[in-house]
């Protein structure tokens, strides 16, 4: 299986460990979440709570390596800084 680099998080850690199944974001047309200008966590909060699948053992997450400058720098181009 590959490994996707881009999932890493600003500590270098590679941070693809599940997955869920497809979220039909339509259930939340109802609260406007396209348009709002309030925060959306309620769709984060979902996200979180629903079954995820894991990929890896975790014998397999501890033998992860941290993502390389290289990769770090170039997906990091055009993100804001702190």
């Amino acid at each position: 299986m590959s490994y996707f680099n881009i999932y890493f998080n600003l500590r270098w850690e590679r941070t693809l460990r599940r997955y869920s199944r497809p979220v039909n974001l339509a259930r939340f047309d109802r609260l406007h979440w396209m348009s709002s200008e309030k925060p959306i966590w309620f769709i984060a909060e979902h996200l979180c709570e629903i079954p995820h699948i894991s990929l890896l053992t975790p014998a397999m997450e501890r033998r992860l390596t941290r993502v390389d400058p290289r990769t770090t720098h170039s997906e990091m181009v055009g993100h804001r800084k702190r």
